[in-house]
């Protein structure tokens, strides 16, 4: 193997919030054909898919997609719900304050952390934590307080923080649980100043990277294509654990639990 996705999504119609992507079980696994990519993520949005879905979904891939359910700390009480995740076999939880309209730092969001890692479940944290009926913190800032108040929680940080990378990599360099996802930003901020930060830190910390399509906002396929420009010039290595090997070793192989 060499391309895990560390973000993909699916619905069960196939509609996507935007309207604009197909975003089906069928297309999803094309896509992931055309890219050869061995593995993905399959993340849950609250409210947008419902995480029974998702593991069927896993289930029918035979283990090429790991199932991460989809939270929202605001309209559950997150401790039983997280354990009931854990014992359903779901690998890790997606939680999506800028989405669900919550405190990314509030007691709901910090709880629900420190439940999935009681559980032994990665966090999947959107950084893209800006709102617009709500004001918040610097995304580094955010993510530096939730990294000491659930300290040793894994949290994959999806996006980056966006415009803030190279905040949000140093707070990551700082604490060995947490993990820099470049879904999205590598994209959608093709061509700005963070290209340079991109490339600055894929030289730097390569061993805490991780890259996802965030399909299907974006393809596999163009995602990893434009990853690899960006890396251009790095060693072999480098280039392995981000495209794969980092998520190898958060995400040893998934399999169903057995029927009971």
């Amino acid at each position: 193997m060499t391309r895990f996705d560390s973000l993909v999504h699916v619905t069960r119609d196939g509609r996507w919030p935007s309207g604009r992507h197909d975003a089906g079980f069928a297309r999803l696994m094309t896509e992931l054909d055309r890219a050869g990519v061995g593995r993905a993520c399959l993340v849950g949005l609250a409210g947008v898919v419902d995480n029974a879905y998702l593991l069927e979904c896993a289930n029918a891939a035979n283990g090429r997609l790991v199932p991460i359910a989809g939270v929202d700390p605001s309209r559950c009480a997150a401790a039983g719900a997280i354990a009931d995740l854990a014992r359903d076999g779901f690998a890790g939880i997606k939680l999506h304050p800028r989405l669900n309209g919550y405190d990314p730092v509030g007691p709901e969001c910090v709880q629900a952390i420190r439940a999935a890692s009681e559980h032994r479940l990665i966090v999947f944290l959107d950084t893209l934590f800006r709102q617009q009926h709500h004001a918040t913190s610097h995304a580094a800032d955010i993510v530096d307080r939730l990294a000491h108040e659930c300290a040793g929680a894994s949290m994959v940080l999806l996006h980056g923080g966006g415009p803030a990378l190279l905040d949000v990599a140093e707070v990551v360099r700082l604490h060995p649980a947490l993990t820099l996802d470049l879904s999205f930003t590598l994209m959608h901020y093709a061509g700005s100043s963070l290209d340079a930060d991109i490339r600055w830190v894929m030289g730097r910390l390569d061993q805490r990277i991780v890259i996802g399509s965030d399909m299907p906002e974006y393809t596999p396929a163009e995602t990893f294509a434009r990853a690899e420009q960006m890396a251009d010039g790095l060693a072999a290595g480098k280039w392995a654990n981000m495209a794969y090997g980092n998520l190898q070793r958060l995400l040893p192989a998934w399999s169903p639990l057995p029927a009971v």
